[in-house]
């Protein structure tokens, strides 16, 4: 007996493995129905009300740059208060400790900037630093010494009727080599002008014969 075709067809799609996929896709997507009092409500100027009530959970934007910060406490540095300048250090802390600069790469280390300035101010001199300093100012108040060159020897003197024919000689212009155009060479000819014998010409049999076009075949 013969297997049914049909049967045979429906045994392959019951054993085909269908994808996630497809199963995911095909079922139904859900629709929600929202009413008027779910929709979003504005003011009149056509403001979100939750957007006038709403607060940041991440203030690390409010803050300005760090650099316009470090100018603004260099330039009103002695014409401000010590209390403005203390709310501008604190400002200075938070604007470096946001996420914002230290993703550009420009926070700063400020204990180590502190210590920094503090190794920069001046400090009272030791007696043995005063004493090499007082030596260093002796050493440099002294004259500078002038060294002269050693006398030459020149040779006896001549007098300067003997010294003017190699005066003279050395005091001439040498001879240089004056270059001609091309123009002016005798062998040169002017490409746009024509030779006489040109205009005579007449052309033999072997120029004419080879001035023919050569005939091209086309019957095969």
């Amino acid at each position: 007996m013969g297997i049914n075709k049909y049967a045979a067809k429906e045994k392959h799609l019951i054993m085909h493995h269908v994808p996630k996929r497809i199963l995911l896709l095909s079922e139904p997507k859900k629709v929600f129905a929202y009413s008027e009092q779910d929709l979003p409500k504005y003011t009149k100027s056509g403001i979100r009300q939750s957007a006038l009530r709403g607060r940041l959970h991440n203030s690390d934007i409010a803050w300005p740059y760090l650099r316009r910060l470090i100018a603004l406490k260099r330039m009103y540095k002695h014409k401000l208060s010590q209390e403005r300048l203390q709310i501008i250090d604190r400002m200075i802390e938070a604007s470096n400790a946001t996420m914002y600069s230290k993703l550009a790469s420009c926070a700063i280390d400020l204990k180590r900037a502190e210590t920094a300035k503090d190794m920069k101010k001046k400090k009272s001199w030791s007696s043995s630093e005063w004493k090499k300093h007082t030596e260093y100012l002796a050493q440099i108040a002294n004259p500078k010494k002038v060294f002269k060159p050693p006398p030459h020897d020149r040779g006896k003197a001549v007098p300067l009727d003997v010294l003017l024919p190699r005066l003279q000689v050395i005091s001439t212009r040498p001879d240089f080599k004056c270059y001609k155009k091309i123009t002016d060479e005798e062998w040169y000819r002017d490409p746009e002008k024509v030779s006489p014998k040109a205009l005579k010409y007449q052309a033999s049999e072997r120029t004419k014969k080879l001035a023919v076009a050569r005939v091209v075949h086309t019957d095969y």
